[in-house]
């Protein structure tokens, strides 16, 4: 389920991004998201994409309500599915967090499990992840990379929370927080990386909930940012020391949740802003594409309070729109751009080719086939 971190109201004053609204951050340039190409499956069900093979034109799907896989070609034709039980020993479980193409091989994470298949789902082997997950189980979501150091083939993943088995509203969670396991593909070994930065708002003396990263890998380079902050990090993997770099992002608007005090709780009884969030990010032609929501503030959501829940969207939808930035160079940062309504940008391929969900909620019918979209980013 998932859960909404709520801001105070004595800081609101405070809440916008510390990044800096000068316009020596912005380039004169515009984007925009535009439809080029698609991808249609004919398929029952509600299918989300997990990952593409750049080289092979290859998309896995999963149908979340089934717990069930399929991989197509480019024109959506079914080459393969995996369908087993959770409980099998084939299986990644009950959950499929993540996966991603090595190769010509499938790794599928789970809760506990990570999982590789052949082209057409035959197991080959697993790896039980080591330590017990304490954070949100996140479904569908692009947390899991490859990346390769040396002569090895590893995985960047974020499964959840660090891997310090203490609460989080204590402060040694974020004294020894890892964003994220370095997953050796060989020996199973899962190695925290990825500290907090000295600049990052999580280590400035409060405690906070749900803290995940988006994040592309570039070579031995982690590119990300965390939803409810406005720093964008680069972690390069090839530095012992020092590896670990931010910059601010210069929102126009982003509303940030001020934590709690160490040893309390989240209140969520008590009405507040609403936060603004980080969506996505995506790594596209050397660009950095992000995209946000700024949130809304108290006194919108309190004269809204009485609004029906389909009202209360199409109020969210008008005021706190989904936008985006794109990152040109080190601290070059576009204009400001609004999202299409009828699609969601989900993945970006080793291409750089980025694939984008379809509202089908706004569709006037049913339709006929599951449709991606290629979009492209486009100078205006």
């Amino acid at each position: 389920m998932k859960k909404t971190i709520l801001l105070q109201i004595c800081l609101i004053n405070c809440f916008f991004s510390c990044g800096s609204k000068d316009n020596d951050n912005h380039s004169d340039t515009s984007y925009a998201l535009e439809i080029v190409d698609s991808v249609q499956v004919d398929f029952l069900g509600n299918l989300q994409l997990y990952a593409v093979h750049s080289t092979k034109d290859l998309f896995l799907f999963h149908e979340f309500q089934q717990n069930q896989f399929i991989l197509t070609d480019k024109n959506g034709e079914v080459l393969s599915t995996f369908d087993q039980p959770g409980d099998a020993p084939s299986s990644y479980g009950n959950t499929a967090c993540s996966a991603t193409f090595v190769g010509d091989s499938i790794v599928v994470m789970g809760r506990q499990k990570l999982v590789i298949y052949n082209l057409d789902f035959d197991y080959i082997k697993s790896h039980q992840k080591p330590y017990a997950g304490q954070g949100m189980t996140y479904s569908g979501f692009d947390h899991l990379h490859k990346v390769n150091i040396g002569d090895e083939t590893n995985l960047v993943a974020f499964t959840g929370g660090a891997q310090h088995p203490v609460a989080t509203n204590q402060e040694d969670y974020y004294n020894h927080f890892n964003t994220f396991d370095l997953i050796s593909l060989d020996s199973g070994g899962y190695v925290p990386i990825t500290p907090l930065h000295p600049k990052s708002r999580y280590k400035q003396g409060k405690a906070f909930n749900f803290i995940r990263p988006m994040f592309q890998v570039n070579e031995d380079k982690i590119h990300f940012v965390f939803a409810t902050d406005t720093l964008f990090h680069t972690h390069d993997l090839s530095k012992a020391e020092n590896g670990l770099t931010v910059e601010g992002i210069p929102f126009d608007d982003f509303i940030l949740n001020p934590g709690y005090p160490f040893g309390g709780s989240e209140d969520y009884d008590t009405p507040k802003p609403r936060k603004g969030e980080v969506e996505s990010y995506f790594k596209v032609d050397e660009k950095d594409l992000i995209l946000y929501r700024s949130g809304l503030s108290l006194d919108v959501i309190i004269a809204n309070k009485t609004a029906t829940q389909e009202d209360a969207k199409k109020i969210n939808a008008r005021l706190n729109p989904l936008k985006f930035l794109v990152r040109e160079a080190e601290g070059v940062y576009s204009e400001v751009g609004l999202c299409p309504t009828n699609f969601t940008p989900t993945h970006v391929d080793g291409k750089n080719r980025l694939w984008a969900r379809q509202h089908v909620e706004l569709l006037d019918q049913e339709p006929e086939f599951y449709t991606i979209y290629q979009i492209a980013l486009v100078p205006q």
